[in-house]
């Protein structure tokens, strides 16, 4: 069984890990290395897999990767950062899987601004993960899950209304919906596919100020009729 633990979720940083109680697969890094190590207590993973190069989710890389610990990233991510392949960072292809002791981790693209972004399935035999943040549409469909970690950034309600109160810049509502997955587009998703085995969903990635966290959870709740959970801000 994989269980899941949230470090940070949000602009200021997001760090997730994933264990079967032996692996422990880190998803993104994107805070300061010892403020990381203080969450996990002092525990490295065994992989880390990075969605993009923005900073809240790649800036402790570097740390990771000079500790021994292995990084895995798309080759666009990699180029964007300024990082270079080395025995410590791989690069996985879109639709390309490796397997970390036994939990196989398969990339897969997301749309997000950034230079070449992916999201991740996790599937230990037992539990298929997926993990997906930093996009506003999914081109895919995902049979057999059983978790799912995925972003609910804001609300097109939340967003009009705080444009019209004049504390969002229509230039950042603008860049929100083209990069970052609205509740109203999480709905769709969860439409689109079989939900039947899944266990539990996290909301990931919410927009401060955007975004109402007992609403999305209530909604989605009510959509799926599964337990959600709201990861908290780091």
């Amino acid at each position: 069984m994989l269980k899941i633990a949230v470090h940070a979720s949000g602009s200021s940083g997001n760090c997730y890990t994933v264990t079967d109680g032996r692996i422990t697969v880190m998803l993104d890094c994107g805070l300061p290395y010892r403020r990381i190590q203080q969450l996990t207590g002092f525990q490295h993973p065994d992989a880390v897999f990075i969605t993009h190069e923005h900073n809240d989710h790649i800036k402790a890389a570097k740390d990771f990767m000079k500790k021994g610990v292995d990084i895995y990233m798309s080759r666009g991510t990699m180029e964007a950062a300024g990082l270079e392949e080395n025995h410590r960072l791989h690069i996985l292809k879109n639709r390309q899987s490796v397997s970390i002791k036994g939990i196989v981790v398969s990339a897969f693209d997301t749309q997000h601004d950034a230079a070449e972004p992916t999201g991740f399935l996790l599937d230990d035999g037992e539990d298929r993960l997926l993990y997906a943040t930093d996009t506003y549409y999914l081109h895919y469909k995902f049979p057999g899950l059983t978790r799912i970690m995925i972003e609910c950034n804001h609300s097109y309600e939340i967003l009009k209304e705080n444009v019209g109160n004049g504390s969002l810049p229509e230039a950042l509502e603008k860049r929100l919906k083209q990069s970052h997955f609205s509740i109203e587009n999480l709905k769709k998703f969860f439409a689109a596919n079989d939900l039947s085995k899944v266990k539990e969903i996290w909301l990931i990635h919410l927009s401060k100020g955007n975004a109402d966290p007992g609403q999305f959870q209530k909604e989605i709740e009510a959509l799926t009729g599964l337990p959600v959970y709201v990861a908290k801000g780091g």
